[in-house]
């Protein structure tokens, strides 16, 4: 299944706008686990909220609202953060009207995203489908999967400076 027909240019963004939150600054008491706990979740939510607006920009969301906090319950149960670097947020939701995907990259470092390895996340593919979509759902999770495998094909992903090159080096995928 060649995945780019579900990726649209304007579901794409090198650089989110959201940016790391700040600890205390220097003088002010030490930040508690629980503040830091506190500060990273809001981090990730702020992530959630921008690609569920840029899945907007597609007009397949009904609510954009509405998706973001199914974002957050899906998160809430289990990270999709599972490779270096690289997460996979992916729901199905009522909010969707026909599956669509996303790619974002998070500037400088990465941001917070509750990843395994516990380092930030530097590049987002966001997948969204209705609940009655489980056969595309499925079929492009397991693509995207495989492509994010390759580590080369990732490392060009975190360095394309045009929207254009996104989809020349996943188009190597489905010659």
């Amino acid at each position: 299944m060649n995945v780019l027909r579900f990726l649209r240019p304007a579901c794409i963004r090198l650089e989110l706008a959201t940016r790391p939150l700040p600890p205390p600054e220097d003088g002010a008491e030490e930040e508690t686990e629980a503040q830091r706990n506190r500060r990273r979740q809001a981090e990730k939510e702020a992530v959630m909220e921008e690609l569920a607006q840029l899945l907007d920009a597609s007009g397949e969301l009904v609510n954009p609202t509405k998706f973001h906090k199914d974002l957050i319950f899906h998160e809430r149960r289990n990270t999709t953060a599972i490779i270096p670097g690289v997460a996979l947020p992916h729901v199905r939701s009522l909010q969707v009207r026909s599956f669509v995907m996303g790619l974002a990259r998070a500037p400088g470092e990465g941001l917070w995203y509750d990843s395994l390895d516990r380092q930030p996340t530097r590049l987002f593919f966001v997948l969204a489908a209705p609940p009655w979509d489980d056969r595309t759902y499925l079929a492009v999770y397991r693509e995207i999967a495989q492509i994010l495998s390759d580590e080369e094909t990732v490392d060009e992903l975190m360095t394309v400076t045009e929207v254009n090159a996104v989809f020349n080096v996943l188009r190597r995928f489905f010659r």
